[in-house]
Order: structure tokens, then sequence, then C-alpha cells
């Protein structure tokens, strides 16, 4: 195995993982019952050595009380080569945790100088889609006024992306190279899948549809990282972009992205919100008089239709009407 999840454990631990690194974490234990158990064990390992080390007693006692628990990780039910693996690790980190009851100040205070990093940046206006292909040959449909933003060096490493707006992303699969796609405080990781991203700023939720494979997604609540949350094909992750909530449901994927083919589904969704998508999808400046008009809820699917069709069955559905002038659309009380 590799021992960079030892060195993820250890940050678990101490509360200091990154959010994308504990999506890692959290999908390497999801992915068999062997790598829960080692999670299990070493991070007990690791917290018996942080009580030993807080705790005012000489060395060579906490020495005694970490090499015992070493020694109960042999009875682990493991592969011998994991358990030499496992024992030797734990034997690294007891000995690190010796050396720093030493007073070296030096190690504290260091930190390395981080390297400037340049990025490359996509936007695709309102009224038009976009297709991105990446560096790794994973594939990006950017919908209209959204924005994509990822390193230069995306193709050594993690493959990380930032997206303002809505994109489906359509991902190649590579073991060893989780793709992380960042909006605001959640971030959705995957190896390999295809999914839909809906994040734009004037929505209170982002949501996270899965079309196939299997995401991850991990919201930030108030400096503190939730569990990760665990999607399957045609499962719909909502997220409250103020107070870091989550819902799942049930849906049919292929609604949500649909917009790629031009297509336009509501279900239950009010007028106001309707109209900005529609905005977007036609480049169009829409402007609703009423309140009451604005709280009407529609379910309603338009395939392929023009910005007039549209406007004729919404005038009919919510008993209004609606004047255009170029690209501007005022929807009014009869």
């Amino acid at each position: 195995m590799n021992e960079r999840y030892y060195k993820l454990i250890e940050d678990y631990s101490k509360k200091t993982i990154r959010s994308e690194d504990l999506t890692d974490l959290l999908i390497w234990v999801d992915s068999s019952l062997q790598n829960q158990q080692i999670f299990r064990d070493t991070l007990q390992a690791f917290e018996t050595a942080d009580y030993y080390l807080n705790k005012p007693v000489n060395q060579q006692k906490s020495w005694s009380a970490i090499q015992q628990h070493i020694e109960k990780t042999k009875e682990v039910n493991l592969p011998l080569a994991k358990k030499i693996k496992l024992l030797n690790y734990l034997k690294i980190a007891a000995a690190i945790i010796i050396v720093a009851l030493l007073p070296i100040v030096y190690f504290n205070n260091f930190h390395p100088a981080k390297s400037a990093v340049t990025y490359n940046e996509i936007y695709n206006p309102s009224g038009q889609k976009r297709l991105v292909t990446m560096p790794d040959g994973s594939n990006i449909y950017l919908n209209g006024d959204s924005k994509i933003r990822y390193a230069q060096n995306f193709n050594t490493g993690k493959r990380i992306v930032y997206l303002e707006g809505e994109a489906f992303f359509d991902v190649q699969h590579r073991s060893k190279q989780p793709f992380i796609v960042y909006t605001g405080k959640v971030s959705t990781t995957v190896l390999g899948t295809s999914f839909n991203i809906n994040a734009y700023q004037s929505l209170k939720n982002i949501t996270i549809t899965v079309h196939s494979g299997k995401v991850g997604v991990v919201v930030k609540r108030k400096n503190t990282t939730a569990p990760a949350h665990f999607l399957l094909p045609n499962e719909q992750l909502t997220v409250n972009k103020f107070t870091g909530m989550a819902s799942k449901q049930n849906v049919n994927a292929i609604d949500f992205d649909s917009w790629r083919e031009y297509k336009l589904f509501f279900y239950d969704k009010p007028l106001s919100e309707i109209a900005e998508v529609i905005g977007r999808e036609y480049d169009l400046d829409i402007s609703i008089k009423t309140e009451a008009l604005k709280e009407i809820k529609l379910t309603a699917k338009f395939d392929k239709c023009s910005a007039k069709q549209i406007m004729e069955t919404i005038a009919k559905l919510t008993g209004s009407k609606y004047k255009i002038y170029e690209n501007k659309v005022i929807i009014y009380e009869q």
C-alpha cells in the first residue's frame, strides 16, 4: 500500500488534513474492508502516541507505551507484508515523537517558500455552450456565464479545477491522479466518471448530480470539514452555500445535464429562478414585474425551443403576459 495514506491518517488524527486530502483518504477507506481495518488501527496508534507525548512522563515510559501498542498491531488480521509495512511505519512515527520531545524550535518556525502557480482561465458567455478538452483528455462542457480555472501543470499530480457557474464533467480515469473540482467551500473528487455541477453565484445551493461512476463530495463548514458524501449514478447532492447543510436524493441525471443539448428542465422551481436560467440560455435580460409572479413554481421541459415559444408556455402556465424588446423581456400580470 502507498505509504502516503499513513501520512494522511496522521494528518487526520491531528485535525490538520486538507479537504482534498480528506476526500482522497475517505475514498481509499471506503474501497475495502481491509483499508478500513488499517485506518482504525493506524489511527489508534497515532492517538496513543499523541496521548503519551502530551502526558508529563519521562521518555522511557512513553517509549515503552508506544512499543506496547506496536506489539498489539501484530495481531491485526492483515497479510504479512501489510503487517510489516504498518509496523515499520509505526516505529518510524514513534521515533519521530521521541525526537519531537527535544526543544528544536527551528523546525517549528521554518516554512519552505511556495512557488508561484500559473493558471489558465476559460470563460463562456451567456447564450453559448463550450466544450473544453483538458490536458489529460477529460472533457468539460461549460454552460453559459460559466468559468473554469486550472493550473498550467494540471497534468501532473492531482487534477484540480475551480468552477464558477455550471459544467458537465466527463473525467478520464487515472487511479493515482484524483480529479478535484472546487466550488467555493465544496470539493468534488473522482478518479474517472461523469457528473454535473450547478454552482452559479446567484443561487443559494450548489448541486452535484452523478451521471456515471462514483463521486465523493466534501463540504467545509466554519473552518471544519464534514464527512464525505458519496454519490452513485442518478444521485444528487444539494449543498446550502450559507449553512453547509447537505441533502441527497435520487433523480434522473439526464434531466440535469440536458442543457448540453439545448433542453431545459425545471422541477418545482420559482419563476424568478426559471427566468434566470432562460436569460443565460438565450442571452436575455428578463424582468418580472411583481413579487407574486416571481414566487410561482413551475415544472416544465423545453426541447430546443425558441425564446418566444418558451415565453408563450410560461405565460399560459402562470396566467401572465410578456413583451420582448430586442434582448429584453418583461413578464407582467394580465
